[in-house]
């Protein structure tokens, strides 16, 4: 399939897409600064740790709504032809290529974020407010700085290889910040489930396209 020809590399409306990340990130930190403030107890506090973190990872640009490939070639089994991701590390819609297997950590990933909710749940012991609390704000800070560098850099992207990069990066970025493993250790729980999958999903992300 070649692309349209009124087509732009990179499609402007997959960069306004990302903008549009990057802006509800922004208002996702804002919020995480604004229910700490409130949060009353440690529970509360861990509670909105988990929350926060399955908020961050449920917006995650993983969709092919947010894929330059995917605009220019649309995915299926005859249209992916001329995909210069496709040709290089197979379609997407394939399983076992580097997106499907990002995708399966991700999903993990959120799983084992929900387990610490269920583990919560029937815990009776009391969670260490200050710690988790100082945690939290380091990571609305963060999440904050992240977006908005990301959303001034993929204003500049002059190729869909430099906005896949840069996606890529962003997202890996956010992943590696979530504090729900140091906040899960800090409550006492065995932080070793998270680890691995917090490991497994920036694995993923990064190796979906490895030119970041």
């Amino acid at each position: 399939m070649i692309p349209d020809e009124n087509s732009t590399d990179p499609p402007e409306r997959v960069k306004a897409a990302l903008g549009e990340v990057a802006d509800g990130y922004s208002g996702l930190a804002s919020d995480l600064r604004a229910d700490l403030e409130d949060a009353e107890g440690g529970e509360a506090v861990l509670e909105l740790a988990e929350r926060s973190a399955l908020e961050m990872l449920e917006r995650l640009p993983l969709s092919p709504v947010y894929c330059p490939f995917c605009t220019l070639y649309r995915p299926g089994a005859v249209d992916c032809q001329g995909c210069g991701y496709a040709a290089r590390y197979g379609r997407c819609t394939d399983a076992g290529t580097p997106y499907d297997l990002a995708i399966r950590a991700h999903y993990r990933l959120v799983e084992t974020v929900e387990g610490l909710q269920r583990l919560r749940l029937r815990s009776g012991s009391s969670f260490p407010n200050d710690e988790v609390r100082a945690a939290l704000g380091d990571q609305a800070e963060r999440v904050a700085d992240l977006a908005g560098r990301f959303q001034r850099r993929v204003r500049r992207a002059r190729s869909s290889e430099e906005l896949m990069a840069l996606k890529t990066e962003f997202m890996a970025d956010l992943v590696g910040s979530l504090p729900i493993d140091r906040v899960s250790g800090l409550c006492g729980f065995d932080d070793r489930p998270l680890l691995e999958a917090k490991r497994e999903a920036l694995q993923g992300l990064r190796r979906h396209w490895p030119a970041a």
